[in-house]
């Protein structure tokens, strides 16, 4: 949480260069992040980057372990081979290991494996985030800078393996040490069995403060709640064509690869996990969220007068008026705002988890202006819940409601009376340190001042004084030449 204090600790900062229209960009990143900004500046482009990288870090094959560069590895290099390797073999011959490191080497590692884990990503992974040929992206990078300092306590984590063991890792301030206890039972297994989970462990160890496995509500959510049954087809269609092909697999003319490249439509790896997510929202059904006894997904309802239900084979909106009025549909008969927030309220409903990064592009999307505020309210209590949310945005409607709420918190007399005048609920407001807000111009990003007033956002308030210049000044003559108009015919 980006509060003040003696011992507050620096939020991570992400660093753009060369990424669609965006040249160079730094991205603090708060407990509510907004990127507002024109048409066509990398807002989208910025966002997808950002959600690729924190769904890779923690699984990167490589960046915690042994250097697999070309010549001469230097010594802090040599350094993380030996940790690294001792880790995964006393853990691959005694399912535990215990390997000596003070708070002074996981600084430098921290410094180290994230350089290593950037660095991989932009140059392996980023052009594939929005299923780009790779030279579409040859001068792109990602960045990130931290607190090097690790937390004074870092949590133990845990990992499920293929077999069913699960191996922990955690560290006392001198040593770090593995546990695997149905692993130790069992027979030893081969290093490179156990390396990556090792590996995963041993980053989620390092870098607690970078957000774990996003969710993401990218634009095309509308049509995808429209199409998903038909891009599920298409997937079945490909599974049964292979079943087909019999031995005829084995010709390269057939290699599951290459049937999948051509029979497949290519989308940015967010749309393809929203695509995803919706797909399996039924399987979800069952499940609560971390924070579902909060019932954040009643503020969706609110917003819609109506409710969502997925069945096994279909997901239907629900009217939440009484009598006549109650109606039940297919969500694909739905508006297109009702369709834009159904994964929202399964993702309070049934995904959500104290902590959890929540990406939206263009939050507000068919909206009329009053559900616009109601948004910027429940996105408020989101945060206050405990997750934390990353959105862009062209909507002036929101950013102004998210001010009033900033001014909520602040010292207001007789705030809960004022409050309660105004229709807010107790906990309609947020603190101005938990933001941060940018607008993307000039190939970067400008970050703007927020302050107990809220946020100052001078892209809205330009456009809005430039329409209403022209209103007055057209406004005027039309006055000035009605007036002439009647004078005429008065003195005729």
């Amino acid at each position: 949480m980006p509060t003040g204090g003696r011992n507050a600790r620096k939020p991570p900062t992400f660093k753009f260069k060369n990424v669609g229209p965006v040249a160079d960009a730094d991205l603090e990143l708060g407990d509510l992040t907004i990127i507002a900004g024109r048409n066509n500046t990398g807002k989208t482009y910025l966002v997808y980057t950002l959600y690729g990288f924190l769904q890779m870090w923690h699984t990167w094959p490589g960046a915690a372990a042994p250097y697999a560069g070309h010549g001469t590895p230097a010594p802090a290099e040599r350094g993380r081979q030996r940790v690294f390797d001792e880790l995964v073999e006393q853990t691959a011959s005694r399912g535990r290991a215990t390997v000596s490191a003070d708070r002074d080497t996981l600084a430098s590692e921290r410094k180290t494996v994230l350089r290593a884990l950037t660095s991989a990503f932009s140059r392996e992974a980023l052009a594939g985030v929005f299923s780009s040929p790779p030279d579409a992206f040859q001068e792109a990078s990602l960045g990130v800078e931290l607190d090097w300092t690790p937390p004074d306590q870092l949590p133990e984590v845990e990992i499920g393996m293929a077999r069913g063991e699960t191996l922990a890792m955690r560290h006392d301030g001198a040593a770090i040490s593995v546990d695997g206890m149905e692993l130790e039972r069992r027979q030893p297994r081969p290093p490179e069995e156990v390396a990556a989970y090792v590996s995963s462990l041993y980053l989620r160890l390092l870098f607690p403060d970078l957000p774990l496995s996003p969710f993401v509500l990218c634009a095309e959510r509308f049509g995808i709640s429209l199409f998903y049954k038909e891009l599920d087809f298409t997937k079945n269609q490909l599974v049964d064509l292979l079943q087909k092909l019999g031995d005829r697999k084995e010709d390269a003319r057939y290699l599951p690869y290459v049937l999948i490249d051509q029979t497949v439509s290519r989308y940015a790896l967010p749309i393809k996990h929203n695509i995803d997510y919706t797909r399996g929202i039924a399987d979800l059904r069952r499940q609560r969220s971390e924070i579902y006894d909060d019932k954040l997904f009643e503020g969706v309802k609110a917003l819609m007068n109506g409710y969502y239900k997925a069945t096994s084979d279909n997901i239907e909106f629900k009217s939440a008026a009484r009598g006549r009025g109650r109606f039940s549909i297919p969500l694909h008969l739905a508006s297109s705002s009702a369709r834009g927030l159904s994964d929202l309220y399964f993702f309070l409903r049934h995904v959500a988890r104290r902590n959890h990064l929540l990406i939206i592009d263009e939050p507000e999307g068919h909206l009329d202006t009053a559900n616009q505020i109601r948004l910027a309210r429940l996105l408020a209590r989101l945060v206050r819940t405990g997750l934390k949310v990353v959105l862009t945005t062209h909507s002036d409607y929101l950013v102004k409601e998210l001010n009033n709420l900033v001014m909520l918190d602040g010292p207001v007399d007789d705030r809960e009376a004022v409050a309660q005048r105004l229709g807010y609920e107790a906990d309609d407001r947020i603190a101005p340190d938990r933001i941060r807000a940018y607008v993307t111009e000039k190939h970067g990003l400008t970050p703007c001042t927020v302050d107990r007033y809220g946020i100052d956002m001078p892209i809205f308030d330009t456009t809005i004084d430039s329409i209403n210049a022209v209103a007055n000044e057209l406004s005027s003559r039309l006055s000035e030449s009605t007036d002439g108009s009647l004078a005429t015919l008065l003195g005729a």
